[in-house]
């Protein structure tokens, strides 16, 4: 059994091993930082830790015109540091068994990098998918420098 942590990011739905996941916040001011990479959008006081924060739409590709004030950080470890990571909204938190879990199509392997999705989940009978992700594969070392 799989516990995960589901969210949005535009119409998709993506979840998280919940064993990744500290906790979800609500939006908070974040310091920009000089330099960054554009989908790191800075830091944040998180209980006296300077904390980097990650929007994940955009590490991932996609478009986003929506202001941040109406999401949520999830609050996750990555390759050991605590990192913040933007969603559009957290919905619930899942169990799925491993005959729910099925790896991507290998003819969508052999265009995109999905070497960061762990699998696509199928709830109630493939009406609702999630895409897993593998924080660690989807944030490679070089990144880190904020």
């Amino acid at each position: 059994m799989n516990e995960v942590v589901a969210f949005r990011l535009g119409d998709e739905e993506f979840c998280l091993d919940i064993a990744n996941v500290r906790e979800i916040k609500e939006m908070m001011p974040i310091t920009r930082v000089p330099n960054a990479p554009d989908f790191i959008e800075g830091v944040i006081n998180l209980r006296g830790q300077i904390t980097a924060v990650i929007d994940l739409k955009k590490k991932l590709g996609y478009y986003d015109e929506s202001t941040l004030e109406d999401k949520n950080i999830i609050i996750a470890d990555i390759k050991g540091e605590t990192v913040g990571i933007i969603v559009d909204s957290v919905s619930d938190v899942l169990t799925l068994s491993e005959e729910e879990i099925e790896q991507p199509p290998k003819m969508l392997a052999s265009k995109v990098d999905t070497k960061f999705i762990k699998g696509i989940a199928k709830i109630n009978n493939g009406e609702r998918l999630l895409i897993m992700l593998d924080l660690d594969k989807l944030f490679e070392e070089d990144e880190w420098a904020v």
